[in-house]
C-alpha cells in the first residue's frame, strides 16, 4: 500500500508530485527514490505472478474489477469523479498485489507446497 499510495495518490504527497513540482537540485535523490520505487515495483509483482500464477491471477483481477463494479452499481462510489476513480485504481493495485505477496504462504499451510525457483549457478559465497 505505501509503494503504490507512495508513487502516487491525489493528496499531493508522492513521488509524482516532488518529481514534477521540485527542481533540479535535488535530481540524483530523485533518480535514487525512482529507481527503488521501480525496483519494489518489480519485486512485488513478480512475486504476485509467481504465487497466484497463471490460473489464479486473471480471476482475481475480474473478482476486483467485478467487486468495483458492484460498488458502483450500488452507487457506494462515482466512476465519473476523477478522485474517487484515481483512488479505486490504485485500490484495485492494492487489493491485486495484497492478496498475491502472501499467497505463497497461504497455499503452503494449506497445501504443504512451497513455491520455488531452481538455482542453475551456485553461489559465490559457501
Amino acid at each position: 500500500m505505501l509503494l503504490v499510495y507512495g508513487t502516487y495518490n491525489p493528496g499531493g504527497y508522492s513521488y509524482y508530485h516532488w518529481v514534477t513540482q521540485g527542481g533540479t537540485e535535488t535530481l540524483a535523490s530523485k533518480a535514487c527514490v525512482g529507481l527503488v520505487i521501480g525496483l519494489g515495483f518489480i519485486i512485488c509483482i513478480n512475486a504476485t505472478i509467481r504465487s497466484l500464477g497463471q490460473l489464479l491471477l486473471p480471476p482475481g483481477i475480474a473478482l476486483v474489477a467485478a467487486l468495483i463494479w458492484m460498488l458502483s452499481d450500488w452507487g457506494w462510489i462515482d466512476l465519473s469523479d476523477g478522485l474517487q476513480r484515481t483512488l479505486v485504481a490504485e485500490g484495485a493495485v492494492v487489493a491485486v498485489l495484497g492478496a498475491g505477496l502472501p499467497f505463497s504462504q497461504i497455499r503452503f499451510r494449506l497445501t504443504g507446497q512451497k513455491d520455488s525457483r531452481t538455482i542453475s549457478n551456485p553461489p559465490l559465497f559457501g
